[in-house]
């Protein structure tokens, strides 16, 4: 399962970072006819990722015993963070409104961001703590293993670190006394995507170890069968 969740969590975080591409989210706004259409499904493939992340290390770290539970659990908050989420976004979408940190004074937008903010600063909390052991562990049986979750922490790192960024925008914005938004607006694009590179890289390393240690092992098969 391990490997299935790895590649799950890839693909959605490819169509998440393919819908925050100005040029596609105009396209699914047409398509769609809904305001903002890009923005919810980046913001609901970000969702989706973080639960898949959880899961694989659930997978990894857990005893079968607790496995079913802890996998509930997290399969849970994240449907409930998109039935909170999706009407919030629904309720203050429309042409004239963006959701970004620049309509921090329209209550609805900051709401909505604020709620998907704290999932992703929860879960990338998590991930970083997970990641970090698994790598620890790994790393001298399986090193492309531990060097792929090691970039994983870094990942998680740079995702509290972005939710931070907006997140502390916005709260201070309701309390009249927020930093520049230009910093913000240079500072949490850089986050998140240096976070989606080392995601991906991270993603791939373990994928591509397995598939080199399988191809060791058959490399004595093959010679003994040519003998």
């Amino acid at each position: 399962m391990f490997t299935w969740l790895i590649a799950v969590a890839f693909a959605v975080c490819t169509v998440g970072v393919l819908f925050a591409v100005p040029a596609v989210a105009r396209t699914a706004e047409d398509v769609t006819g809904l305001d903002n259409a890009g923005k919810l499904v980046a913001h609901v493939c970000a969702i989706l990722w973080c639960a898949a992340l959880q899961i694989t290390m659930v997978d990894l770290a857990y005893r079968p015993e607790y496995l079913r539970t802890a996998m509930y659990q997290r399969i849970f908050a994240a449907v409930v963070e998109l039935a909170v989420m999706v009407p919030l976004f629904l309720a203050a979408n429309g042409e004239d409104v963006e959701f970004t940190t620049a309509y921090a004074d329209h209550s609805s937008v900051a709401a909505y961001l604020l709620v998907y903010l704290s999932y992703v600063l929860v879960t990338c909390g998590e991930l970083a703590f997970m990641c970090g052991r698994t790598a620890r562990r790994s790393r001298a049986t399986r090193p492309w293993t531990g060097a792929g979750f090691a970039l994983c922490t870094l990942a998680a790192v740079l995702g509290v670190g972005y939710t931070i960024s907006k997140g502390s925008y916005i709260v201070l914005y309701t309390l009249d006394s927020p930093w520049s938004l230009d910093v913000e607006e240079a500072v949490s694009p850089a986050l998140s995507g240096l976070a989606v590179l080392f995601l991906f890289a991270g993603l791939t390393m373990p994928m591509l170890g397995g598939m080199l240690q399988r191809l060791r092992e058959r490399e004595p098969a093959a010679r003994g069968a040519g003998r």
